[in-house]
């Protein structure tokens, strides 16, 4: 029998989210905590038990215990809810590491999950991840369905491109026909923190509370630091980092944006030196508002705007639900 709400848990590496929705993905109420698998991962290996339904049962804990966060004005009891997972909750450091699905990956959402259920007999969906013969990803996969089951995108989304996913590890994902076809992962946002956070370059790198790229000066720092990534010598133009700071060519705030811009650019700089965007491949990039200027900056000083598609932000944070109320519904017809 299908449920009138379900409940949407993304599980990432260092963040949690539990929505309730409906049917249509409409967010009736949600709860959000900076709690993610690594810090549970790690409090489970103190525990010292390898029984995989103690472990299974130790995350799912967590999970029933924020269902009490979620205010609500509904007359049901959300616990017996369906619960549809995704993200890093099913890997390795999850509740259970189940088998990534291979290439190509067909965005229907056919074949993308894994049943169990609680003790209440509400079942609980866990979505897999993909891979390729290189490359991997968990919880985008997630996106990508509820991206391609958005109706406000239908006329939007070409048969062939590829997707953005702008994060600690930057994703992207070539499509074509509704099919993942490759994956390639840049580990841009991991790499701007080390650096910022440890060894020689961080002491000359500001650590900024607050975005200042409006400001002129650090914008033009940005900006250089995109035309330096063009030549490919990255490990030679970090050093320049500690450069700018030692002989004030820069100072340690615009430092900041030299250091992502170098960085970002040198993400991008394989798709201008192939000229892989075309008209019939274009290049759709999904992101916060906060970033939207800072990738629209890169692309253009890349020369890439022309192929260009920037997804809705408030589309796009959507697209986890939206995936996940598509598996959820593809259960039903499995029933």
């Amino acid at each position: 029998m299908q449920a009138e709400y379900i409940l949407c848990c993304d599980w990432g590496t260092t963040s949690f989210r539990l929505r309730l929705t409906n049917l249509k993905a409409d967010v009736i109420a949600e709860t959000h905590a900076e709690n993610g698998i690594l810090v549970h991962h790690n409090n489970w290996l103190i525990q010292k038990d390898e029984n995989p339904e103690h472990r299974f049962d130790y995350y799912l804990q967590y999970i029933q215990s924020q269902m009490g966060e979620i205010r609500h004005p509904l007359d049901i009891d959300i616990a017996k809810l369906p619960l549809v997972i995704s993200g890093m909750a099913i890997s390795s450091i999850g509740m259970m590491n189940l088998p990534y699905e291979n290439l190509p990956f067909s965005l229907t959402a056919t074949s993308v999950f894994e049943c169990r259920f609680q003790q209440n007999g509400a079942p609980i969906l866990l979505v897999t991840g993909v891979c390729s013969a290189d490359d991997l990803m968990r919880g985008e996969e997630t996106q990508l369905i509820g991206l391609y089951h958005t109706p406000e995108l239908n006329n939007v989304l070409p048969d062939k491109g590829i997707f953005v996913l702008p994060g600690t590890h930057s994703k992207h994902i070539s499509v074509s026909d509704k099919n993942i076809i490759s994956i390639k992962t840049f580990i841009t946002g991991e790499l701007f923190h080390i650096l910022r956070g440890h060894g020689t370059l961080s002491k000359s790198i500001a650590f900024l509370q607050e975005d200042r790229n409006a400001n002129p000066e650090n914008q033009s720092a940005f900006i250089k630091g995109i035309h330096d990534s063009k030549d490919g010598s990255l490990l030679n133009h970090l050093f320049q980092v500690r450069v700018n700071d030692i002989l004030n060519k820069l100072n340690k705030e615009q430092n900041f944006y030299y250091l992502s811009g170098l960085l970002i650019g040198s993400e991008f700089d394989y798709l201008k030196k192939g000229n892989i965007l075309s008209a019939t491949n274009k290049l759709l990039v999904c992101c916060s508002s906060n970033l939207i200027s800072y990738y629209t900056i890169v692309l253009k000083e890349l020369g890439l705007m022309d192929n260009v598609i920037f997804i809705a932000p408030a589309l796009f944070d959507k697209a986890t639900v939206v995936g996940q109320l598509a598996v959820y519904k593809k259960y039903i017809q499995t029933i």
